[in-house]
Order: structure tokens, then sequence, then C-alpha cells
């Protein structure tokens, strides 16, 4: 299948997840549809690029069946593995709002449901102020968003996982966790003994996301082609606009994280991206962020395909 994306005209579906710990529209549920509202598909129209939406419902009866969060969780990551699958045998590029970072497992599934004779695997280049490297056995909070990582690289939630259509666990050697600073002693000790590539937020700022990044790039490109590109979007400085409750000094500016969606694309097949996690409650100048870096993920992808990169 030519996807239209390699043919000039980049098609995005949007898939939209408005849940926040299984619950709908509350906390950081509020960002996928308020970025919905205040004109995510119009700004990609606007750039040249044809857009749907889409959003994933819970379909659990809470008249008859008392929803639960792990639960009500992975029922929503199957639902969007489904629908990235889709957006991808109809020849779109999925993006995906998400309100948790646990919408990964269903991208990423889904990439490899649309794609079952690519038996290569597919790199993740994760920014993150958080490692989302604990597992149900290490964390001490108790908060599913925060296992999300580890669970996509086979650390955990087993027999949930293999319930969602296309799931295989990510090599760690092919995963890069970009920005994390707020990391607790367990995850510490899983990141450490992981082969997980980390980059720095203070390097990333110093010495700017190209020169930061070549080395653990370099040694991705060596080993996956195409790439899921995930930006829990808490990975920006709080000083600069303040995603959500879990945002943490230290973190990226706004456009440093666009200069790594580019610096990405030239050396990979960006196959889905995700921006997750935004809160509206907190800071009016992440809306404008948000629209910004979904701009960028568009246009640096289809750059890289009009290239013949």
């Amino acid at each position: 299948m030519v996807h239209t994306w390699l043919v000039g005209l980049m098609r995005i579906h949007t898939i939209l997840v408005p849940y926040d710990s299984g619950h709908r529209a509350a906390r950081m549920g509020r960002g996928p549809l308020h970025l919905s509202k205040h004109g995510a598909s119009d700004r990609l129209r606007a750039g040249g690029h044809e857009a749907v939406e889409s959003v994933v419902e819970s379909v659990v009866d809470v008249t008859t069946t008392f929803p639960t969060e792990v639960g009500t969780s992975f029922e929503l990551y199957r639902s969007v593995a489904s629908q990235v699958a889709r957006a991808i045998s109809d020849g779109a590029f999925p993006m995906v709002l998400a309100g948790n970072c646990g919408s990964s497992l269903g991208t990423v599934s889904g990439v490899r449901a649309a794609t079952p004779n690519d038996t290569s695997d597919i790199g993740v280049i994760w920014l993150d102020a958080h490692g989302d490297f604990n597992t149900p056995e290490t964390t001490a909070t108790g908060f599913l968003d925060g296992t999300v990582l580890a669970a996509l690289t086979g650390r955990g939630w087993h027999t949930l996982t293999a319930s969602i259509p296309g799931f295989r666990p990510v090599s760690d050697a092919h995963v890069v966790l970009v920005g994390a600073r707020d990391i607790d002693a367990g995850e510490e000790q899983l990141l450490t003994a992981s082969r997980v590539m980390r980059v720095e937020a203070a390097r990333m700022e110093t010495d700017g996301a190209r020169a930061a990044l070549d080395l653990a790039l370099t040694e991705l490109v060596r080993r996956v082609s195409r790439v899921y590109l995930h930006i829990d979007l808490d990975v920006h400085d709080p000083s600069e606009a303040q995603a959500n409750q879990y945002a943490v000094p230290g973190g990226l500016a706004a456009g440093t994280v666009r200069e790594l969606v580019r610096v990405v694309a030239e050396r990979f097949s960006v196959v889905a991206a995700a921006l997750t996690a935004y809160d509206p409650s907190y800071d009016d100048r992440m809306l404008e962020v948000g629209l910004k870096l979904m701009e960028e993920i568009a246009s640096s992808c289809l750059l890289r395909a009009a290239a013949g990169w």
C-alpha cells in the first residue's frame, strides 16, 4: 500500500482519547477535547493537510457494570489500537491526543496490527518529565500511567497488554527517553538496568536538540527505521507553559521540542505520534504550544517523505 503522505499529501487522522485514569473529560482527560474545540484540525488543514477526527469512547454500560480504572483504561487502549490500525489502512497518519500516556500501548499495537508483514521492531522516542517506568510491583502511588513505558517494553501487565490487538513488547534498546527528570528510586533502578537510552533536558537546552540527540539517534537508526513519537506535554518547562499538576522545573523549551520533531523526522519514518497529559485548567499558554507542536509534526513528516529521505 502506498500511503497518501508519500505522494505529497499528509492525511492526518486525529484520534482523541479524552480520559484520565478511566474518567472521561476529567483532569488531563479534558486536554484532547480542548485542543479539538480550539481548532486543532483547522490548524492542520490551514497547513495544507487533510484532517479528520474521531473520539475513542468507553463502551462499558455503567448501569450494569461498575467501571474500574485499569479495566476501563485497557478497554480504551484496545479501541485506540483498532482506530490506529484503521487509520493506517486508510492511508492516514495517526496523531493521538490522549489524557494519559497509556494510549501508547494502543498506538504502537495499532501500527503493528496494520502492518502484520513488517516484522521489524518499532523505535520509541518518548518525551516526558517522568520515566513512566514503574511496574505494578514497584509503584508507590498506584498511578497506572506511571507504569506504561515499562509495560510497553514488556515489564508488567502481561495479561492485559496481551489483550490489545497487535501488541508485542518493544525492545528497551529501541527506546530513547528524553527530558525525564522526576524519577523515583524504584524507577531509577529499573531504568539503569535496562537498555533505554536517556537524553537529559539540561543537555537538550545547552547543546540543542540536534547535538544532544545525535549519539542516541545514531545508535537507534542502526536498529530501526520507523518510530513512534510520544510527547507528554509536561516535558516542557512549566515556566514557559505548564501542562498539568505533575509538571516539574528543568524541562524543555517549546522551541526545543519542535526542533526535536524535525531532527527525528530527518532520520526516521515517524509512523504515529501522540500528545498527552494536557490539563487545560493549569495554563492557557499550553494550548498554543500544543497546536504549534501538532503543526510541526505534520509538516516535518511530510517534508521527510517529499524529500525522499
